[in-house]
């Protein structure tokens, strides 16, 4: 068996004298083997692009069926294929990466907010519609305002007391653009344009049903 000797290093304090021995190997492997991962690691997320990051995972969270996949045109450092979600929107929620890359690609950014959506749309009628628009409620709205639209977290929205407006344009865009900074999210990265306009359809349809434990009203008054 090798016999290993301690070294004394040429100083001492109080009394207490260093020695030079050497790491145990398992501590050096973890070691250059957390050096070799730091790099791959690197390389894997913010290099080749392939990992999803933190950005991603929250999509995928909110979009089940998300997937990022290669789109042509963009290069990361002049030689990587950028990747970007085949639901992206350029005129939606974009990142600060992502405003930097369409600035740099030559194309024109254009970004539409609330304020500078113009579009308005008429009360659906089409009960098919509104029954579609239903199943996504269900799916996507119940949690915050109740399965019956009773309220919950979110508002009560079978009552006549609105807080930003019971025509279909303004719920259209509360379903599409949401209120952060109140706890309702956008969804326009999750349903579609017409899932979104059957939804506020669904949402107007329960105006004055009056469910059982219902939320107390709030906001400003509506017309029936």
């Amino acid at each position: 068996m090798a016999e290993y000797k301690d070294e004394l290093l040429d100083h001492e304090y109080d009394g207490i004298k260093e020695m030079d021995n050497d790491l145990p190997r398992w501590w050096l492997y973890l070691f250059y083997l957390s050096i070799i991962w730091a790099f791959l690691y690197m390389v894997y997320y913010h290099v080749m692009d392939i990992g999803y990051l933190q950005e991603d995972e929250y999509r995928k969270e909110m979009n089940p069926a998300y997937v990022r996949v290669a789109e042509g045109g963009n290069k990361l450092l002049g030689v990587l294929s950028e990747y970007r979600s085949p639901y992206f929107n350029p005129r939606g929620d974009l990142t600060p990466r992502e405003r930097y890359l369409a600035q740099h690609d030559g194309s024109p950014l254009l970004v539409m907010t609330r304020e500078t959506d113009t579009t308005t749309y008429e009360l659906l009628t089409d009960a098919m519609l509104i029954a579609s628009g239903g199943e996504a409620f269900q799916k996507s709205c119940s949690q915050c305002h109740g399965k019956l639209g009773e309220g919950g977290v979110g508002p009560n929205l079978t009552d006549y007391y609105w807080l930003h407006g019971a025509d279909m344009t303004s719920v259209v865009k509360s379903v599409k653009y949401g209120y952060p900074t109140k706890g309702m999210i956008s969804w326009r990265g999750t349903l579609s344009e017409e899932e979104i306009v059957n939804v506020a359809g669904y949402v107007l349809s329960l105006k004055g049903t009056s469910p059982p434990n219902a939320k107390a009203p709030q906001g400003d008054p509506v017309a029936e």
